[in-house]
């Protein structure tokens, strides 16, 4: 029988894989854990309880799809913004604001965003506003006023790119002319005979002109625009497909929206507004303008991109009209996908009909995405294209201009310090992983952070100086187990020495993988949140951590909004100062538990109305009432480093355990309860003080295969645990 001293100095590792149990060769395998539940892994290495969550708002039970997005107006002012079916709920230092917009309603309408969207919709701010995107959403932004104003309203884009979606080409019956060969210039078409006057009938794809028509042979207004100028189906402009003179009917490209009949006014001319982003094209390959601005109806000014042979009339027969463009984004084609501010410009990225392209604006001219002449401030476009499929999840504004999609990673490169132009708007891939839709990429001290696209591994998009190119590392390789679907993700950054970074991550089983991470000391350590509940959604208002939380009272799945504090050691609490009783209507029926004064009071079932609990003694000073959630931290299989090899195999037993614990009221080690006070005069009806130093426990009975030490709390008061001494006795 040997025995043997071991001490676990820390926990940064947090919760090691259970494929790794094995692996007591790694070097992280000595400061992790088996379990870490319930418990925030601090940048020292010790593990103390996990904040408890105060209850702010109940949405009931109507509504079962949430998405929390925060945002950021001042210095002073900043909202946490709910949104579920049509509605956007708006709260500020975690209270809600009522009367929104003085409609009496606690809310923002937005008949527009359905629950269906919430999943992945995605949204970027500047300033006052927020832009909001989903493929099939209108791209929507939302202007905060004040606390209680807020507009909603369809984004203003002045000008949409266009895409020949059925590309389609005709021979025009005149001719045209251009000003230059090259760069920005005019073209004129030659006098022809144009027509105006109100239809004798329609059809879904023709029009019958009047019965004097100035079109007195076949084809005669081929290729040019016909546009109904009053009547039935006013405002619509189409291409002049065919014409057959005999009967005077004209079939146009393509059909109407709303056929025109005997009162529709109609007008045939060479151009209309409608030809700006179509291309003339000389059939013999010299030259090929792209119209961008009407004049007249004779005519456009284009921007070269192939040079004329010379500034001669093209006849009829040797050039074309290429058309069939049309709004890239639309209530037919759909909308855009993920939005970014980056230098100046508003980025796109990804559309429910071109999932792989991505757009940026004019330079300082948000709205307008016209490409116009390439000068270095206009509009850019450029579509990914390689041997898989790239549909644009994301786009972040990061050093460079970075682009996730679900198959692979890309960057818009920038040489230096030189700014994203036309001439040089080129996307670059970097790797391969992936990032999977509907969950939020987040910056985190230097890198961005993504969840991989089966939902398999958080990983570390960050440009490195080795390999002068964006890399990636795995941040749950360690822990990969934590991860079960993730649907959410948020991070809150740290705000003391006292606090790592975390980054929440939401599965969809309802628990919740938390990671600690201070990169400078290499931590990257994992626990496990759960609840009485499953958590649906998170977000970060600056240091405030919000989640919605669904709970089941009486047979109904209600959805609560929560709000994670430092100071509250119980789930869904009410808190406050000096009280009797406090109304627990959002917990009907469950057990919960009452903190008065820093005295753990006897637990207590929620009443139906009026729903209030009542404390055995009246707080003075403050009280917590909510519910309890299990800590368990359990260390790996004990495996100390002895000259005769391994003791996988022997019978362990741990005789003694020595804990070394911060500001810890409670604790129990391996089933025993650690005494934190001594008997005495009063000493039942005040709160437990507060211990810093060594716990020992002896007498713990019982040999294992393991050799492992679980720490655990049922009682809602502090607990941090530094590191653990123990003295284990290993058979033969």
């Amino acid at each position: 029988m040997t025995r043997i001293i071991q001490f676990q100095t820390n926990f940064s590792v947090g919760e090691l894989d259970p494929l790794l149990r094995a692996r007591t060769d790694l070097q992280q395998y000595g400061n992790a854990l088996e379990t870490a539940q319930n418990v925030i892994v601090q940048p020292q290495g010790g593990v103390r309880r996990r904040p408890g969550t105060k209850f702010i708002y109940d949405f009931g039970s109507s509504f079962t799809d949430f998405k929390i997005i925060p945002f950021e107006y001042s210095v002073t002012d900043s909202y946490t913004l709910v949104f579920v079916n049509q509605r956007i709920y708006v709260f500020k230092g975690g209270v809600l604001q009522t009367n929104i917009n003085g409609s009496g309603n606690d809310y923002i309408t937005a008949t527009a965003i359905t629950a269906s969207m919430l999943d992945e919709l995605n949204f970027t701010q500047a300033v006052d506003t927020l832009i909001l995107c989903h493929e099939d959403l209108q791209t929507k932004r939302l202007v905060r006023n004040s606390d209680t104003s807020w507009t909603l309203s369809d984004l203003p884009l002045s000008f949409i790119p266009k895409y020949a979606y059925a590309l389609d080409f005709h021979q025009p019956t005149f001719t045209i002319t251009p000003s230059a060969v090259d760069g920005n210039i005019e073209i004129t078409a030659s006098s022809t005979t144009t027509d105006t006057g109100t239809a004798q009938a329609g059809s879904s794809s023709t029009i019958t002109l009047k019965a004097a028509s100035s079109f007195t042979s076949d084809d005669q207004p081929n290729g040019m625009f016909i546009k109904i100028t009053a009547g039935t189906g006013s405002g619509q402009t189409r291409h002049v497909e065919d014409y057959v003179a005999s009967t005077k009917v004209l079939t146009v490209y393509p059909d109407w929206d709303t056929a025109p009949d005997n009162t529709s006014s109609y007008s045939v001319q060479p151009f209309w507004e409608s030809a700006v982003g179509e291309y003339a094209v000389a059939v013999n390959g010299f030259g090929r303008a792209r119209y961008i601005e009407y004049v007249s109806n004779t005519v456009m000014k284009a921007y070269v991109e192939t040079p004329f042979f010379d500034t001669d009339a093209i006849v009829s027969g040797d050039w074309e009209s290429e058309h069939g463009y049309e709004d890239t984004w639309s209530s037919t084609r759909g909308w855009p996908r993920s939005a970014a501010f980056h230098e100046g410009r508003l980025f796109f990225g990804g559309a429910k009909s071109r999932p792989n392209t991505i757009w940026g604006s004019k330079v300082i001219d948000y709205f307008n995405f016209d490409t116009g002449t390439g000068l270095d401030d206009e509009g850019v476009e450029a579509t990914i294209n390689t041997n898989q499929l790239n549909v644009i999840t994301h786009i972040n504004s990061g050093p460079d201009l970075q682009i996730f999609t679900t198959g692979g990673e890309f960057i818009v490169a920038q040489a230096n310090i030189d700014p994203i132009t036309p001439s040089t708007f080129l996307v670059k891939p970097q790797t391969r992983i992936g990032s999977k839709p509907g969950v939020p990429i987040e910056d985190l001290q230097g890198a961005t952070i993504f969840v991989q696209r089966q939902g398999k591994s958080i990983i570390s998009f960050q440009f490195t100086d080795t390999t002068a190119s964006y890399g990636t590392t795995p941040l749950s390789v360690l822990s990969s187990h934590l991860l079960n679907d993730p649907v959410d993700l948020s991070v809150r950054r740290a705000t003391s020495t006292d606090e790592t970074d975390r980054l929440f991550l939401v599965n969809n089983d309802g628990t919740m993988a938390v990671f600690s991470i201070l990169q400078s000391q290499n931590i990257i350590a994992p626990s496990k949140f759960v609840t009485d509940g499953a958590y649906v959604a998170i977000a970060n208002e600056l240091a405030t951590t919000y989640c919605v939380v669904k709970r089941t009272i009486d047979g109904t799945d209600n959805y609560y909004l929560e709000q994670f504090d430092d100071d509250v050691t119980l789930d869904s609490a009410k808190t406050g100062g000096a009280a009797s009783s406090v109304t627990m209507e959002h917990l009907e029926g469950k057990t919960v538990e009452i903190v008065r004064d820093g005295v753990v009071e006897a637990s207590q079932t929620v009443p139906a109305s009026p729903f209030t609990v009542t404390f055995d003694t009246a707080a003075t000073a403050s009280h917590q009432v909510g519910q309890n959630y299990t800590v368990t931290v359990k260390t790996m299989p004990a495996e100390p480093q002895l000259a005769q090899g391994s003791v996988q195999a022997k019978k362990k037993r741990i005789v003694q355990v020595d804990a070394i614990v911060y500001e810890t009221q409670n604790m129990t080690i391996n089933d025993k309860l650690v005494s934190f006070r001594n008997f005495g005069e009063d000493v039942l009806d005040s709160a437990v003080e507060e211990f810093t130093g060594t716990k020992t426990m002896h007498g713990l009975l019982g040999f294992s295969g393991t050799g492992q030490i679980t720490i655990s709390q049922t009682v809602p008061l502090k607990m941090t645990v530094l590191g653990i001494e123990y003295h284990m006795s290993v058979g033969n």
